[in-house]
């Protein structure tokens, strides 16, 4: 996929949250529904604002999938032809051949550079732009194709079948099957789509009249449970953390997935206490995983969603525009971002999956000890409070400002941490792991020493 179609989908992905960010902020406004009043202790903002976050920024996620699947943004199919190889072979000026896959028009034009003896394949609907892959004989009478993705196998051509050699698929490969860089909705992508769908609808609920603490756990858990049978997707191995071989959590796996993708929904949802921290924290894992994993360009839809959210939350339109996720939003990212970590650990290995601990470090962390201090002191964990970090970090004397910097900074470089360790020690996650305790036990030091010392003193 070319620079020029990425920025197309975060143009359109961006512009559709900044329209229906606009548009339910109004009917919130004008109907007097799902807003939030300021109390002065726990709540920061100074007007009544609307908590249509979650609502615009799923709207606008389905809206953009549904334009984008059907433009110009064409998937290059990773897969090559008999003509095509014939044409890298034999032909030394542009070829073109027609095909139609999924009832969908698909022009193939193959231009031979005669200098580096490598053909140019450019593969696209009719009538719109095409993604170029480029073809090259080898000393082995093979073929070396390179994808946009950086990837590359070598195929052959023998008795009028391309082979494919590097893979271990075996068998011969049919014309234009396999996309690579697609925005086509998969499995997953369904999945996470309805499930998504079902958390924004009920956490409105939430929002408007509020729903016990009981009553939304188990409604997490349900969804999560409702995605594992939709696509078969939990997970099933966490890799090698101790350093004595994978582990695996075996006929506990569905339960321990819908653990941590409840874990994290309630996670991001408590960390939701400032403007621009929750999204920042979904947004940063993205972006981490989209420059630095090679991962699906569809990633770019939520990442365009959350910056239009983003220019609403933090007041880049007024601050009389304000929007706020709400329960809808905060636990719609989470979801999202621990799908994301699940689908790519497991079923893609993209990322090791000791690597999602740092990509969610803070609001993953903030989460356990909040809890878990609620918990010593005989508080019910999902009560309300001031005793988050960011709450610590307001009474050090830190502008809301300071503290958002202050947390993108750390949430990209933990994750770049994480990222590091997987280039450097690529068969030694147990390092990560360890790595990730040493930091875990620094930050509840500093934070329930440090900070607090100095909080009580000023």
């Amino acid at each position: 996929m070319t620079i020029s179609s990425a920025l197309s989908i975060l143009f359109i992905s961006f512009f559709a949250s900044i329209t229906f960010n606009g548009f339910f902020r109004n009917i919130a406004k004008k109907k007097g529904i799902l807003i939030d009043i300021p109390d002065k202790s726990r709540k920061f903002h100074f007007r009544a604002t609307p908590l249509t976050g979650g609502i615009s920024i799923f709207t606008a996620m389905i809206v953009s999938g549904v334009l984008l699947n059907g433009l110009t943004l064409v998937p290059v199919e990773r897969s090559i032809d008999e003509g095509l190889l014939k044409s890298a072979d034999f032909f030394d000026q542009t070829a073109s051949n027609k095909y139609e896959v999924e009832k969908k028009e698909y022009e193939v034009k193959v231009k031979k550079n005669v200098n580096s003896n490598s053909v140019k394949v450019d593969v696209g609907l009719i009538n719109q732009p095409a993604s170029s892959v480029e073809v090259t004989p080898n000393a082995d009478g093979n073929f070396n194709v390179l994808f946009p993705d950086g990837s590359s196998e070598v195929y052959s051509y023998e008795n009028g079948q391309v082979k494919s050699v590097s893979s271990q698929l075996g068998g011969y490969l049919s014309p234009l099957v396999k996309n690579s860089s697609s925005l086509k909705i998969d499995s997953v992508g369904l999945a996470m789509f309805i499930c998504g769908g079902f958390i924004v609808f009920f956490m409105m609920i939430d929002d408007f009249i509020g729903i016990k603490a009981s009553i939304r756990l188990l409604f997490q858990g349900l969804v999560t449970y409702l995605f594992i049978l939709m696509c078969d997707e939990s997970i099933i191995n966490l890799g090698n953390l101790a350093g004595f071989g994978d582990i695996q959590p075996g006929i506990y796996s569905t339960i321990f997935t819908i653990f941590c993708v409840v874990g994290l929904m309630n996670a991001f949802n408590m960390i939701d206490g400032l403007n621009g921290i929750c999204a920042s924290f979904a947004l940063i894992p993205m972006l981490i995983l989209m420059f630095f994993g090679s991962v699906k360009y569809g990633l770019l839809i939520p990442i365009g969603a959350l910056i239009g959210f983003l220019s609403y939350n933090l007041g880049w339109f007024g601050k009389r525009r304000g929007v706020f996720l709400g329960d809808s939003g905060s636990n719609l990212l989470g979801f999202i971002v621990a799908i994301l970590c699940i689908n790519l650990s497991q079923s893609e290995q993209i990322i090791n999956p000791v690597t999602a601990l740092w990509l969610v470090a803070i609001p993953l962390l903030d989460c356990i000890g909040v809890m878990g201090s609620r918990l010593l002191k005989g508080i019910g964990p999902f009560k309300p409070g001031r005793d988050h970090l960011h709450h610590k970090l307001l009474d050090l004397g830190l502008t809301q400002n300071n503290i958002l910097a202050v947390f993108i900074a750390s949430s990209f470089g933990l994750g770049l941490v994480g990222w590091m360790f997987e280039v450097a020690f690529p068969n030694k996650e147990y390092l990560s792991f360890y790595s990730f305790i040493i930091f875990t036990i620094a930050y509840y030091i500093t934070k329930n020493t440090i900070l607090e010392k100095n909080a009580k003193s000023i």
